[in-house]
């Protein structure tokens, strides 16, 4: 058991060494930091599948970059496959002759109104955590760390603000 858990040791000490630049890859593989620490820590997950344990470091290096790798290949899979399930269902709109009617415009028109006027009832970290994450697109650490708040209360408020909107919109 003793040896298990040195083979262990050396499998943590080799991937925490290698984690900067597991993620320096997967953020150039990807061009997003966000999916990259997603991905590194999929590698973690799978170190105890790593049967049997190399002998070397390099050796554990090199198969931890394989999965890297592999993992960042299964990544682009299903965003092509997930764009591709989107363009079969969603049908495609020439904005350019799609001109709408004076009923269409009062009708949006009054929807953004009564959004408007729910999102005032809000408070205002509330709001604030709504906009930052979905106009600015923040994560829920970011907001966070910017309104100097728990990343639990930052899901809180914005499940509290969504079914707010949710509750104004479907209660015409």
């Amino acid at each position: 058991m003793a040896k298990n858990a040195q083979a262990d040791d050396v499998l943590n000490r080799v991937y925490l060494d290698c984690r900067p630049a597991l993620q320096r890859y997967l953020a150039f593989s990807t061009r997003c930091p966000d999916t990259a620490a997603d991905l590194v820590q999929e590698v973690y997950l799978r170190l105890p599948n790593l049967k049997p344990i190399p002998p070397s470091e390099a050796a554990i290096k090199a198969w931890l970059f394989r999965v890297a790798a592999n993992l960042a290949v299964d990544h682009f899979r299903k965003e092509k496959r997930h764009q591709e399930l989107l363009s079969e269902h969603l049908p495609v709109v020439d904005r350019e002759k799609a001109v709408p009617t004076p009923e269409t415009i009062a009708y949006h028109d009054d929807q953004l109104q009564k959004i408007q006027d729910a999102l005032e009832i809000l408070p205002t970290v509330c709001k604030e955590v709504l906009y930052l994450s979905r106009v600015e697109g923040l994560t829920h650490q970011a907001i966070a760390e910017r309104l100097s708040i728990s990343k639990s209360w930052v899901e809180k408020q914005l499940v509290r603000a969504i079914n707010h909107l949710r509750q104004t919109i479907s209660d015409e």
